[in-house]
């Protein structure tokens, strides 16, 4: 049986990991408008990767004898970006902020005895630091490429390729 306290770390944990997909839905939004496909279908499958791990969280917390639930309204997500490295800094801003939760959270469980909610969240914080890892590489790799018209289609293309991975 999860403490209320616990429960009430992980429910904010929800929020975090809510905020994130729909940021992440409407970073997809914007790359589609400026036609750039397979930079889209990134946005949506890290949507979709974020939702996942709401998911976990709900379901640990339901199948531990609490109450999964988000506390309140969720904050509206940027929606416009300079460029595709304004978008990208963003996520990488989302991933740090993220991780810095899902940390905290961890560090909290394990000082309050939170035993098994500390081992459950394990697999979370190494996602969170590859992660962080990806959008870093990808960042210095937008700001080597350039951001020209020519670039920007070959760099749409490259992410086709992230897309496949794993």
């Amino acid at each position: 049986m999860l403490s209320e306290a616990v429960q009430a770390k992980l429910n904010e944990q929800i929020q975090k990991e809510a905020f994130a997909s729909l940021a992440y839905l409407a970073m997809a939004t914007w790359a589609e408008g400026e036609n750039l496909p397979n930079i889209a279908q990134y946005f949506y499958n890290s949507a979709e990767e974020e939702r996942q791990h709401m998911l976990q969280v709900y379901k640990y917390i339901n199948a531990n004898g609490g109450r999964a639930h988000l506390e309140h309204k969720l904050d509206k997500p940027k929606e416009k970006f300079k460029s595709v490295l304004d978008a990208f800094q963003t996520v990488y801003d989302l991933e740090c902020s993220v991780s810095r939760a899902i940390n905290e959270l961890a560090s909290w469980c394990l000082q309050n005895g939170e035993h098994a909610t500390y081992f459950f969240l394990q697999p979370l914080v190494l996602e969170q630091q590859e992660a962080e890892r990806k959008v870093s590489e990808i960042l210095t790799f937008i700001e080597r490429l350039g951001q020209e018209p020519r670039q920007l289609f070959y760099l749409d293309k490259q992410f086709k390729k992230i897309n496949e991975q794993p």
